[in-house]
């Protein structure tokens, strides 16, 4: 093998290893074979599968239907008794029996059944299991590759199987695009939607887990009944209750200060007043509040970035052609303006970078250009 052509394929095992390691801390450096790179692509990172495992009481059995590269079982075996891995795919089923020997799980057993509501065999072999929790994460494409976004476009259909399911255990976790919209979820799930956790990393919403049945499940929830909605989000977590039919979210038991004019500002002026810009997952769940000023809240920080604001300007040509003379570099966003932020950007004629960020939003029903800087506590502003 020449030199160049054997660097060349040491760069890409370094790659690939960096790229494990990023998402996969505890599986750095150890021997672990990913038979693909869509195989990677579709797990789950270490976060979002230690915060599924989380949510499953420990001593728990917990069959994952859908095993792929294992992530998410790993981490279920690290709280439950046993867990009962399942993957179609022989081929990756293996690569992962392997892979839980170098990592040191003996109480994960494998199995390779095609789930569908018609098929028996996996049924049965629940059963004998006995599962407190059952797991799926379906694939969101279609014969064509392309993506979808409903539940019954989803292989395996979760609609179609969900009475099974909930035959076979008590609660039922189902993982679902983080572009899925709340309200479909909770109209296709109704009266089987117990919780729905929005979970979030680096200011984006990651996924989205359904949480059917529970614990007393014994049939249909009754109307009244109430899904819990649940934000988590870089360790953080908050919830409030979403009733059935409603789109609307009950209150949460955080209760910012908000301000809207300077008739509002009791006890802090409107220019003491921060700029909060809500990240991905928290405006996904609905908790919380929209882009808006308020006093700083050292809870609702781990949902979003709080602004310092500079000018308060009207959105207008003038002062954008003002702005742009006066900050040649500079981040931008725009939130609800008919401009997209490259549009906008195109307008200001900034270039990005520096520690600026031009904001062009929709505050209290008028069109505002606010100039910022981010600040992590009242303490460190400038």
């Amino acid at each position: 093998m020449s030199g160049g052509f054997a660097e060349m394929l040491r760069d890409i095992e370094r790659r690939g290893s960096a790229r494990l390691g990023a998402k996969l801390p505890s599986w750095a450096g150890l021997d672990i074979e990913v038979p693909s790179s869509l195989n990677f692509q579709q797990c789950s990172g270490e976060s979002a599968a230690r915060y599924k495992a989380s949510l499953v009481p420990s001593g728990s059995r917990v069959a994952d239907l859908t095993g792929g590269l294992g992530v998410d079982s790993w981490a279920f075996a690290q709280r439950a008794s046993a867990v009962w891995y399942n993957e179609r795919d022989v081929a990756l089923k293996a690569a992962v029996e392997r892979n839980f020997g170098v990592l040191g799980l003996s109480n994960v057993s494998f199995n390779s059944f095609d789930i569908s509501p018609e098929s028996r065999g996996w049924q049965e072999a629940l059963k004998e299991f006995a599962p407190d929790l059952i797991y799926l994460d379906p694939a969101r494409r279609d014969a064509a590759g392309r993506k979808v976004f409903l539940l019954e476009e989803c292989s395996p259909d979760v609609l179609a199987l969900m009475p099974v399911l909930l035959n076979l255990a008590p609660t039922v976790m189902v993982k679902v695009s983080p572009m899925a919209d709340i309200t479909m979820l909770r109209r296709r799930l109704e009266g089987m939607l117990s919780e729905l956790h929005v979970v979030g990393a680096d200011g984006e919403c990651k996924e989205l887990l359904c949480i059917c049945g529970g614990a007393s499940y014994s049939g249909p929830m009754p109307e009244e009944a109430q899904a819990r909605i649940v934000l988590a989000e870089d360790g953080a977590v908050y919830s409030g209750s979403c009733c059935k039919g409603s789109p609307g979210i009950a209150p949460t038991p955080l209760s910012p200060k908000f301000y809207g004019t300077a008739e509002q500002h009791p006890g802090c002026t409107e220019e003491e007043a921060l700029l909060f810009v809500p990240s991905a997952a928290m405006v996904k769940s609905g908790l919380g509040p929209g882009l808006c000023l308020m006093e700083y809240d050292k809870e609702l920080s781990h949902f979003g970035k709080f602004w310092q604001v500079i000018e308060n300007l009207p959105f207008a040509s003038s002062a954008i052609k003002s702005v742009g003379r006066r900050y040649p570099q500079a981040e931008v966003t725009a939130r609800g303006v008919q401009l997209s932020s490259e549009q906008l950007r195109a307008k200001i004629k900034t270039k990005p970078g520096g520690s600026v960020h031009i904001f062009a939003c929709v505050l209290y029903g008028q069109r505002r250009l606010l100039i910022c800087k981010q600040v992590p506590c009242p303490e460190q502003m400038v």
